[in-house]
């Protein structure tokens, strides 16, 4: 039975080796339907011994947005402490921090009791001085002291003894009356004389009571009305910004005792800032006033446009920069003054820098460099780079030569004089540099 089954596994063995070597013929052509054979795979150029393959691009002209990109700080357009002009207890408090005022409306208010007494005992203090005066009204300006009663009196009776006088001399020349008449007629005229020069200056001392009696009145007239703290007039003002101010600060309490200076509130008028910045001294020709800036703030991603509007004429010798005063417009208030801000000043505009994609620098050990086609050989230039995009990046200095091409891709094995050839980015085909010169160049 062995040698039975021994003898069946091996028929089947031939069978399937000998249809299998007949489906082989039948697919080659020698027994079934013939089929087309595969293409051969193209074989790509031979590049030449030792050359590095590369990608091309050429140096583009483009016109370059020249800025100032600098930091500083945001300021308000303008910023009042209101301190306590007198002293008291604080009898009101009108408005708080984060509060928006007008100017003149009412911050806080001192109890005005004592002030009050203080203009009515000025008051009657002037009254008694006029009354000695025999005047109703206060003197203002240059008052004739001749029109008071007590000096017209006086005048008058000066005016007696000096007629007198002149009628006894004419009785003395007659020999009517002694020269002894005459004497005494001359000593009255000049001691009523006397008499009224005196009431004229002592007249002149009561207007000089008077008019410092209403001095003394408006102060206390002035204090009394001090006991109210209002918001001030701003000193500068502009027709583009609301001159409304906003309270950061407040230092006093309703019931609390204020001195004078004592600071009560801080204000800010903050729908316009003002941002301070330094300028490196190599820019002093190029920031004028009027210039545009895009100003950016940490809390923001948006950018704020600002006009510059102030330059300082002089440079600090210890940073070697000049400050310059951008203002920024905050009409809804998002900006906050004391905050953080980056600046760009926007400058001159150059119409043709020539720039390099960003693939074609190469940076290393502190050295910014570009690799340009010369012939089939590579070409190191060390670079200053100048503006950047996301996709190219301007060339400074050297001046690179007009229509030059500049490698893109495969500088890290390059140097200096290396032989190189094109390869088409896709990778299908490669050309030599002599072809890629050939080819039409962009703009």
């Amino acid at each position: 039975m062995s040698k039975t089954k021994n003898r069946l596994i091996g028929a089947v063995i031939v069978g399937a080796v000998v249809l299998a070597g007949a489906w082989t013929l039948g697919y080659a052509g020698f027994g079934g339907s013939p089929r087309e054979a595969l293409p051969p795979e193209p074989t790509a150029e031979q590049a030449p011994a030792g050359a590095v393959a590369v990608t091309l691009e050429n140096v583009s002209l483009r016109p370059v947005q020249r800025t100032i990109e600098t930091v500083g700080t945001l300021f308000p357009f303008e910023q009042v402490i209101e301190c306590a002009k007198v002293e008291g207890r604080v009898r009101k408090i009108a408005h708080d921090v984060g509060d928006r005022v007008k100017p003149g409306d009412m911050l806080l208010e001192v109890d005005p009791t004592d002030f009050e007494l203080s203009v009515r005992q000025a008051q009657r203090a002037l009254e008694v001085e006029q009354a000695k005066l025999g005047l109703t009204e206060a003197p203002t300006g240059d008052f004739d002291v001749s029109q008071l009663p007590v000096v017209v009196e006086a005048g008058a009776k000066a005016g007696r003894a000096k007629e007198r006088l002149d009628r006894v001399r004419m009785l003395v020349a007659r020999s009517a009356l002694s020269k002894e008449e005459m004497g005494n007629a001359n000593s009255d005229a000049r001691a009523l004389e006397a008499e009224y020069q005196n009431q004229i200056l002592m007249a002149k001392s009561g207007v000089a009571t008077v008019q410092m009696k209403q001095e003394a009145l408006a102060i206390v007239t002035q204090q009394l009305r001090d006991t109210r703290i209002v918001a001030p007039r701003p000193s500068a003002s502009d027709p583009n910004v609301e001159m409304t101010y906003a309270i950061t600060s407040r230092s006093a309490a309703e019931g609390s005792f204020v001195r004078i200076g004592t600071e009560v509130f801080k204000l800010v008028i903050d729908r316009m800032l003002k941002l301070k910045v330094p300028v490196p001294d190599r820019y002093v020709g190029e920031v004028k006033e009027g210039q545009k800036a895009s100003v950016k703030t940490a809390a923001y991603e948006k950018a704020f446009e600002g006009t510059v509007t102030r330059i300082n004429p002089s440079v600090d010798q210890a940073t070697r920069t000049f400050e310059v005063e951008i203002q920024v417009p905050n009409p809804d208030g998002v900006l906050k003054s004391g905050s953080f801000a980056k600046a760009a000043i926007v400058t001159r505009r150059d119409i043709n820098t020539q720039t390099v994609p960003l693939d074609a620098v190469v940076r290393f050990a502190g050295i910014t460099k570009i690799f340009l086609k010369e012939g089939d050989k590579a070409r190191e230039r060390q670079v200053t780079p100048g503006a950047m995009t996301a996709d190219w990046i301007e060339i400074a200095s050297p001046k690179l030569p007009t229509g030059a091409q500049v490698v893109t891709s495969g500088q890290s094995l390059l140097s200096d004089g290396l032989p190189i050839f094109v390869r088409h980015p896709s990778g299908t085909s490669t050309r030599t540099a002599s072809q890629v010169e050939a080819e039409p160049k962009q703009e």
